[in-house]
């Protein structure tokens, strides 16, 4: 078993005992619309994550405060924030995001490993303003109906791929965005060219997100160059001694533009 097995084995358990718990009905968002995810004023988005930690890396952050460091990227010049709320493996938890909310006025994603309309509707009343979907666990007809309930619901989507056939399986569906993760979720492997060379198959209409494995503004760059016009970063950002000052840098060489 991988651990993205492993990963989804745990979601799926913890969603059957809090489905008991909670009706999908009893579900209400307490925060404004939805935002717009994608920063469509400059042709670029910026991404910054909010993240404890991860099965490949542990624990980045003893001291994790999600409300600080979301308020950081936003200083800096995010255009986005991410929040992981996967508690087993990445030591997330909802609450994180509905914090994150409340506290910066940029759009939250929520990151998880989500495969049930439940989850998205769920999203919506945490305050999430635009939802993460990996094509490597769903089928097309999850896919059709999780992004039909996000859109009914207000919600952008990210929806991340791996390869080729991944890719092929997403065009069908209305997601404006896709993530083009270089982390391998099997083995946790990251190889940036490519996913440089699967950006090239990505139509035009589509925002091409590129994922994992940005560590410096000029590797940003070099993907921006390859046609990726989202930039999603977490362990480089925070694991920064500055990051306002980190996201700050890379803001500014989206700007430039390559």
């Amino acid at each position: 078993m991988t651990i993205l097995d492993r990963i989804v084995t745990a979601c799926q358990e913890r969603l059957v005992n809090k489905k008991r718990k909670i009706k999908e009905r009893s579900f209400h968002r307490s925060v404004d619309a939805p935002r717009p995810f994608y920063n469509d004023a400059s042709g670029v988005t910026l991404i910054a994550e909010c993240k404890r930690g991860s099965p490949s890396r542990g624990i980045l952050l003893k001291e994790y405060d999600p409300v600080s460091i979301a308020s950081q990227y936003e200083r800096g010049g995010a255009d986005a924030v991410s929040v992981l709320t996967e508690p087993e493996y990445f030591y997330g938890s909802e609450e994180h995001l509905t914090v994150v909310r409340e506290a910066v006025s940029i759009p939250v994603l929520r990151k998880d490993f989500i495969f049930d309309t439940y989850q998205v509707t769920e999203s919506w009343a945490m305050g999430a303003d635009a939802i993460l979907l990996i094509a490597a666990i769903l089928s097309k007809a999850q896919l059709h109906d999780l992004i039909r309930c996000a859109s009914d619901l207000g919600l952008d989507i990210l929806l991340e791929v791996h390869n080729r056939d991944e890719l092929g399986r997403c065009l069908s569906v209305s997601a404006r965005g896709i993530g083009i993760n270089a982390r391998n979720l099997k083995d946790f492997s990251v190889d940036i060219k490519a996913s440089k060379e699967l950006c090239k198959h990505v139509p035009a209409d589509r925002i091409a997100v590129a994922e994992s494995g940005i560590k410096a503004a000029n590797i940003m760059k070099e993907m921006f160059n390859a046609g990726f016009r989202g930039f999603l970063v977490g362990e480089h950002f925070i694991t920064s001694g500055d990051r306002e000052g980190t996201v700050r840098e890379f803001a500014e060489a989206l700007r430039e533009k390559g």
